[in-house]
């Protein structure tokens, strides 16, 4: 059995691999609901967020931004999600904050506390993949709604 640890050193360094060409942090808070599950509400997010931004590269062709979220919260936390979300585009970055802004309000759980900054380096896989804050690492990562282009070659 792996300890959260190793799954820790795990989670990180497979992120770390993964190939990024303008990625944001961002956090997204969330409104407690039993209606609809967190992973439901982040999936209806990103339907939302890639088209609006992908338009018909979505629809008809089904691209998707590159995006790895991860659940934080615990009985005392607030849940919400720290994840990274690539823009292929970085000549529309400002395009892209407004349309994640605006794509998180419109879902169920969506509160309007949200964070996005460019990632200028690793050390936010480490902050998103820390041990506290989470009930258990290991369900955490919302592996549902994990989506990483296989690559072009």
């Amino acid at each position: 059995m792996v300890n959260d640890l190793e799954y820790q050193k795990e989670i990180r360094d497979w992120i770390k691999d993964i190939e990024l060409s303008n990625p944001f942090a961002i956090t997204l808070t969330t409104f407690s609901n039993t209606k609809i599950s967190h992973s439901q509400n982040f999936k209806q997010f990103m339907n939302r967020l890639n088209q609006s931004y992908l338009k018909n590269s979505y629809r008809r062709y089904n691209k998707r931004l590159t995006v790895i979220p991860i659940r934080e919260g615990t009985n005392h936390i607030q849940t919400h999600i720290h994840c990274v979300i690539d823009n292929p585009y970085p000549d529309r970055n400002r395009e892209f904050v407004r349309l994640v802004k605006e794509s998180w309000s419109k879902s169920v759980l969506g509160r309007p506390m949200i964070d996005i900054q460019p990632m200028y380096d690793k050390g936010w896989i480490d902050y998103m993949t820390k041990l506290t804050s989470k009930s258990d690492i290991k369900d955490s990562v919302d592996w549902s709604n994990v989506y990483i282009p296989s690559p072009v070659g």
